[in-house]
């Protein structure tokens, strides 16, 4: 096989399969997807029921405030026992309907004016920050409370959470105090449930709406890409046959052409320097010589522009003789050569040739840059991979490959990189330069 060429996969089946893995990601995605909307959705509508029935126990409270404990609670102040009994009953009235569990009414010393819980009516606390911010900012609150605060000390406690509302009492003397209502959580788990009930199910069936009503499309444009991408490499595929075929019959008239003609003149000029009397005159068999000599160079360029147009087989043993071939070229130039290739597994094409490119990059700056007179070539490697190294005893890599913007190091960077592999320069100790192409089998 030539340098270059590829096998091009089947259109249909590298269509097929790429659609069917593009469906299996869509479907994957999709079910993470539905998992992240409905943990999404979860957590949306734990907090908007937590929102909403913090909001609603913060107008019961404000309007028991209004209501029963605005008018009742100076007459208890004034010590009117008919008053604490009539607040009892109110907030009794309201323990089974709106779920109140526990009220108090403080003033801004810090005292309990009125509890439903008849142990803590008297005492005093230090004013902590919620009541503090609802006599002074004249503000209402609410949140979930676990009754660990100081003040709640009478408080019996449970499993489950309770809604604490804070709402400030104007009376009519011009003394604020603050209303402090618990409340239970029903209204947070009831928000929530019916939350759940509508809001989950509708977001998890509007994405799989989307889901469905996209995949199909999806599919029809990952079908017409995979469609071009096959008339691509089968255009590419096309192209590189021509190529391919184009360079071999360049390097066949080369070789029954131009070549044999020269060798022939070769020979003749020899046979004709050969036939020339001993005394014949020294410049005209100096000419001859020289022009022998020529020919002799032309038709060793002519091969090396032969093998470089279209290389040797390099499937099987063929890597070994273009990596020798390669060798020649060096020789050829005075350059002690020392070739070793070891490789122990049958190469792929692409493998092979990716290791003729780097090998003969690396010839071919030797020849042009390094000016050594010695040079080492080594091909190894296995299943994994090739490893390509070319030394030689020159000037080092800052007048050869190691110079900046050389692109024989950016074809060698780019043919290793394009399998995941990499190449390094580096100056041998003893001089010259050592340049390591890694290869892997596969990208």
């Amino acid at each position: 096989m030539a340098d270059g060429t590829a096998a091009v996969p089947a259109p249909e089946s590298g269509g097929n399969r790429t659609v069917r893995r593009a469906v299996i990601a869509m479907v994957l995605i999709g079910l993470g997807s539905f998992t992240v909307v409905g943990a999404g959705t979860v957590l949306a509508a734990e907090s908007i029921a937590r929102r909403t029935a913090l909001a609603e126990a913060a107008r019961s409270a404000q309007l028991m405030g209004n209501v029963i404990f605005k008018p009742a609670v100076p007459r208890l102040i004034d010590g009117d026992r008919a008053a604490r009994a009539e607040l009892d009953r109110a907030v009794r009235a309201r323990e089974s309907e709106a779920g109140v569990v526990r009220v108090k009414v403080w003033n801004r010393q810090g005292e309990v004016l009125y509890s439903n819980e008849p142990h803590a009516i008297g005492m005093v606390f230090p004013l902590n920050d919620d009541v503090r911010r609802t006599i002074d900012g004249h503000a209402s609150w609410a949140d979930l409370s676990d009754l660990s605060d100081e003040e709640n000390v009478t408080e019996p406690r449970g499993a489950s959470r309770l809604v604490e509302v804070y709402v400030p009492l104007d009376l009519d003397s011009g003394e604020r105090l603050a209303l402090e209502v618990y409340f239970t959580d029903d209204r947070v788990a009831t928000a929530r449930d019916e939350l759940m009930r509508t809001l989950v199910p509708f977001s998890i069936l509007a994405l799989f709406l989307l889901l469905v009503t996209q995949l199909p499309v999806s599919v029809q444009l990952l079908r017409r890409v995979s469609q071009a991408d096959a008339e691509r490499s089968r255009l590419l595929g096309k192209a590189l046959t021509a190529s391919e075929r184009e360079r071999r019959t360049i390097a066949r008239d080369l070789h029954d052409g131009v070549v044999q003609d020269l060798a022939g003149a070769a020979y003749a000029l020899s046979a004709v320097r050969a036939d020339l009397a001993p005394d014949a005159g020294t410049p005209a068999g100096a000419m001859l010589d020289r022009v022998s000599e020529v020919l002799r160079a032309a038709v060793g360029s002519l091969r090396t522009l032969m093998v470089d147009i279209y290389p040797p087989d390099l499937t099987g043993d063929g890597l070994p003789q273009a990596v020798e071939l390669l060798a020649e070229r060096l020789a050829r130039e005075g350059i002690a050569v020392t070739t070793t290739v070891d490789v122990r597994a049958t190469l792929g094409p692409d493998l092979a040739a990716a290791a003729y490119r780097c090998t003969r990059e690396c010839v071919t700056n030797v020849l042009k840059h390094a000016e050594a007179g010695r040079a080492w070539i080594d091909v190894t490697g296995g299943e994994d991979g090739l490893l390509v190294v070319v030394r030689d005893d020159g000037k080092g890599p800052g007048t050869a490959l190691g110079a900046t913007g050389h692109l024989g190091l950016q074809l060698l960077r780019d043919t290793a990189g394009e399998r995941g592999g990499e190449v390094t320069v580096a100056e041998r100790p003893d001089g010259g330069t050592e340049v390591r192409a890694v290869l892997p089998a596969r990208s």
